[in-house]
């Protein structure tokens, strides 16, 4: 067995939560963005990781600690105002307290900040037309990773006294 063989992170098990989330509050599938020329049904939400795993509050080794990632939640809609007025819900509603309790009670993350909506765009998509509106969402995890290297339990045949030697 390789000391490689651990997976320190698991994006699925981290933001599997919020995803099912982002469907709730959109009625909408949600898949990652490399799948969305495989979507044939409007509309449908996309995510994609721009940072993942950045230490906010850890030890120099950035095994244990308080992690940030960026997502990227894009809707693909085929009119204007339900793109539009899904986007803005589901950035209300990520931001709301009750779902902000919700994920970080159930979840364990924590929602940090949303960008405002803004319109997308993206090319060569087997759609016709599409309205495409999107955000980018910061939120905090706990990670916490044990490293295979050994450690110090206990030191034997050492004393330790307060008082100094006269």
């Amino acid at each position: 067995m390789s000391p490689f063989d651990k997976k320190t992170v698991s994006f699925e098990e981290t933001v599997g939560p919020l995803l099912k989330v982002v469907s709730q509050i959109t009625d909408c599938k949600v898949v990652p963005n490399e799948q969305v020329a495989q979507i044939s049904k409007l509309p449908f939400v996309t995510y994609y990781p721009l940072t993942f795993d950045d230490p906010v509050f850890s030890d120099a080794t950035a095994n244990d600690g308080l992690f940030e990632a960026v997502i990227s939640l894009d809707v693909f809609a085929d009119t204007l105002s339900v793109g539009m007025q899904k986007c803005g819900d589901l950035r209300t509603y990520l931001l709301d307290l009750y779902t902000r309790q919700l994920l970080r009670r159930d979840a364990r993350i924590t929602v940090r900040s949303a960008t405002t909506p803004q319109s997308r765009s993206v090319t060569d998509l087997p759609f016709k037309a599409v309205h495409h509106h999107g955000f980018d969402l910061t939120i905090q995890y706990h990670r916490q990773y044990t490293s295979p290297i050994d450690t110090i339990s206990g030191v034997s045949d050492i004393s330790i006294s307060n008082k100094e030697d006269e």
